[in-house]
């Protein structure tokens, strides 16, 4: 069951729900070793238009699954937005890529934010959000850090991962009520 289409507007990105035109700009994005090297994947993801659409035949069947490509005037497309809303565990995966031409211009943090606000606001289930930056990822750390993100400690029933950031709906960071945990 797909949900309607979305557009959230931040004071400079706009996030609209991912239509099957912006597959192309998805791939490339994916495809760039620069961009996706952070998360694991210096080579890119090798996505072809076939992947891209049973990827996106996947994404349009799970109601609980919301992604956006991102604009801003003048680059135009500026990258992805994606939040994953577990309804059972009451808390919303986030994850945001950006181009290199995008990235440092400020435009990440609107499109967090906005993606944050949006997910409290029409998510009533949703208590918290999190993401999983990689350790040695400063600039995802200072965004989600600039978005109200905290590191704390992983809910067990996570698969493992390096690192977890949360925010709740109450602004408060579980687990981390003294400041950052260290890892």
């Amino acid at each position: 069951m797909a949900h309607p289409d979305l557009t959230l507007r931040g004071a400079r990105v706009e996030l609209v729900s991912t239509r099957e035109e912006d597959l192309a700009a998805l791939a490339a994005l994916w495809n760039d070793g620069r961009v996706m090297a952070a998360v694991g994947f210096p080579e890119g993801l090798g996505y072809n238009a076939a992947r891209m659409a049973a990827w996106f035949d996947r994404l349009r069947d799970h109601p609980d699954r919301y992604h956006f490509v991102v604009r801003a005037a003048p680059l135009g497309f500026c990258g992805e937005a994606y939040a994953a809303v577990d309804r059972a565990r009451g808390r919303a995966s986030l994850d945001l890529k950006f181009t290199v031409e995008a990235q440092g211009k400020r435009l990440s943090r609107d499109a967090l934010s906005t993606m944050i606000r949006w997910v409290f606001a029409a998510q009533p289930d949703v208590a918290e959000v999190f993401t999983e930056p990689a350790v040695a990822n400063l600039a995802a750390r200072t965004l989600y850090y600039s978005c109200g993100l905290r590191e704390a400690p992983r809910p067990a029933d996570l698969h493992p991962a390096p690192s977890y950031w949360v925010l709740r709906r109450d602004g408060s960071q579980a687990g981390s009520e003294g400041g950052v945990v260290a890892t």
